[in-house]
């Protein structure tokens, strides 16, 4: 057996120590305490590996590791704590490593391509994180599949037939990634790799949105504190997880306020004349509230189908109030006058951080909301037709 022997060189530009082992050939274990990591990784030519603690904020810089000839590592830290490791050679080249008080570690993978090859033993709440990392490239490998394909054909004659049948086969990616994930982390409920897993996004959505999965959420953080009371990362989620529960009590009362027979909420916004509109000041007519962009194309779409309700109906006393989500005072004039819009139009030019998005609970454009002469909701759609039959039903002679 080689002769161990550890040399410690400390850097003055850094507070991190550089440790240059030789061998990890040593067989003791960690103490209750204390974490202990052995690692060894091919193709290294005394390679740097960086061990960062990852905390809720901020990443702080822990060791600086040089690997022996043998791309050999040992790390051996005290702590009552897990500790969610970053262990690194650069930014775009790291692993994940879930280390828990009492845990020997072993890890071994390339040097040069760490999150592709790893394996870990002694930290099953890594060891589920890997398994679950592992799907995750494959599912992405099958999207690139499809990109590539759309690649050659986006010029072809039955280019729709081809995008229809990607766009079927990537939901099944999606879908796929969604059920695989809800699994796993249904089956461990009190694994800190499950915390990981949670917060994982496939493209630019996370896998499990909060407030649809809110329930999944909600378990994973009542296991977890019940384990784990004094960890940050899972206060953390803790905390997530009551805000979301306020988010989705608050917009289920704002939904409730927005139910059919419910008197509309009053608002005041600018006109084009830059004079103040008052939602309340039309009571005693039929009011339609439209909400829309100058930049959706679909509000642009559904334009020519408003002005003809506007044509039948506004001599008859409907009136129409276009309500903008535009942050450009000229784009939203400008396509006003062009789109011959001639009934009242008001925008804050707040984009969708307008107050009355959130008044009215408004996650598309364009939307529409009919009110009867007592101002009630009568309906609400995405659609101007499905309320159209309910303007001729205001209208109709009794």
């Amino acid at each position: 057996m080689r002769k161990l022997f550890f040399a410690f060189l400390i850097l003055a530009s850094s507070a991190a120590s550089v440790v240059l082992i030789s061998s990890c050939g040593n067989k003791d274990t960690a103490s209750e305490k204390e974490i202990l990591i052995d690692g060894r990784f091919i193709h290294s030519r005394a390679n740097v590996i960086y061990i960062d603690i990852i905390h809720v904020e901020e990443i702080e810089k822990t060791d600086s590791l040089i690997l022996d000839e043998d791309g050999a590592f040992r790390f051996r830290r005290e702590t009552d704590k897990p500790l969610f490791l970053k262990i690194s050679t650069a930014e775009d080249n790291f692993i994940t490593v879930i280390a828990e008080p009492g845990q020997t570690i072993t890890l071994s993978g390339d040097i040069n391509a760490l999150a592709e090859s790893y394996t870990v033993s002694g930290s099953p709440a890594t060891e589920l994180l890997a398994q679950y990392l592992d799907f995750s490239r494959n599912q992405f490998k099958q999207l690139d599949t499809l990109a590539l394909i759309w690649e050659n054909n986006k010029y072809a004659e039955n280019k729709m037939a081809v995008r229809d049948s990607l766009d079927s086969t990537a939901k099944i990616i999606y879908k796929n990634q969604r059920d695989y994930t809800l699994d796993l982390v249904k089956k461990n409920p009190e694994s800190l790799g499950s915390l990981f897993i949670l917060y994982q996004y496939f493209g630019r959505q996370p896998v499990l949105d909060p407030f649809e999965y809110f329930s999944v959420y909600e378990n994973l953080a009542k296991k977890l504190a019940a384990k784990y009371p004094d960890f940050e990362h899972v206060g953390h989620l803790n905390m997530k997880v009551n805000k979301t529960r306020l988010a989705i009590k608050e917009e289920a009362e704002i939904k409730n306020r927005l139910d059919s027979g419910k008197v509309a909420p009053d608002f005041s916004l600018p006109d084009l004349n830059e004079n103040q509109f008052k939602l309340s000041d039309l009571k005693g007519h039929v009011v339609l509230l439209h909400f829309w962009a100058s930049w959706s194309s679909e509000s642009m779409r559904q334009l020519p189908a408003l002005r003809q309700y506007q044509q039948n109906y506004g001599p008859k006393g409907l009136a129409i109030v276009s309500v903008s989500f535009d942050y450009d005072r000229e784009m939203w004039t400008a396509t006003v006058e062009k789109e011959k819009m001639k009934w009242t139009n008001i925008c804050d030019l707040k984009y969708t951080d307008s107050p009355i998005a959130k008044l009215y609970h408004i996650e598309k454009t364009p939307y529409f909301f009919l009110l009867n002469r007592e101002g009630e909701i009568v309906s609400k759609n995405s659609n101007i037709d499905f309320v159209g039959n309910d303007i001729y039903k205001l209208f109709r002679p009794i």
